[in-house]
């Protein structure tokens, strides 16, 4: 427990150093005089500078999936669930110390790949991976016509985070003029379920049917 509280302890702070640092001007001097004690047990834990960045970004992805809910059946209101489920990836993509660790990551790629593999294993795919299987679920219950459900699923996560955290990040607003996070989520949710398609016309000869 000791153990656990110390790498906790170091994790925490290692985080504001990079937030306030960056990576490259981050330091393992810088955490240990927020954190006290030696550097031995820092390398100890996380065996290198990537190594402490690199679960700082895992300990990150299974935050984010442990408030990540799927239903385990087909559930009736799959509205309901989508915006639940929406509401989730913007509020945490949209979060600014989120939004930073991200912006660092994605400087450091192409010098340290394995980093962005771990934040793609540990958060993107195993999110897709649990909504590409309700979709299946919803699918083979006839509720949904969903027959590459991983596709739809991808498709599904990026009508929601990609518009809102893009614009965040470039400092803009991250919702379209005249929307908010809830019209923006019944948007997606909406388009998603029922596409842009026009409804054919409905003959007399159909109706009378």
């Amino acid at each position: 427990m000791r153990g656990e509280r110390r790498r906790e302890a170091l994790l925490a702070a290692a985080r504001t150093v990079f937030l306030e640092f960056g990576y490259e001007g981050a330091s393992i001097e810088d955490v240990m005089r927020r954190v006290g004690g030696s550097k031995a047990s820092l390398y100890r834990y996380f065996g290198s500078k990537e190594g402490l960045f690199g679960d700082i970004i895992e300990a990150g992805c299974s935050e984010f999936m442990s408030g990540f809910r799927v239903p385990a059946q087909a559930d009736d209101d799959i509205a309901a669930t989508l915006t639940e489920i929406a509401r989730r990836f913007v509020t945490v993509f949209l979060d600014a110390e989120r939004r930073e660790l991200f912006r660092i990551m994605v400087a450091e790629m192409p010098r340290f790949p394995a980093l962005a593999q771990r934040f793609y294993e540990n958060g993107p795919a195993r999110a897709r991976k649990l909504l590409g299987d309700y979709f299946q679920r919803q699918h083979d219950a006839g509720r949904l016509h969903c027959p590459d459900p991983e596709f739809a699923a991808v498709q599904f996560i990026e009508m929601v985070k990609a518009a809102p955290q893009h614009r965040a990040m470039l400092g803009l607003p991250p919702f379209l003029p005249g929307r908010n996070l809830e019209q923006h989520i019944a948007g997606v949710v909406d388009l998603f379920l029922h596409g842009c398609a026009r409804a054919p016309a409905v003959s007399p000869k159909d109706v009378s049917r």
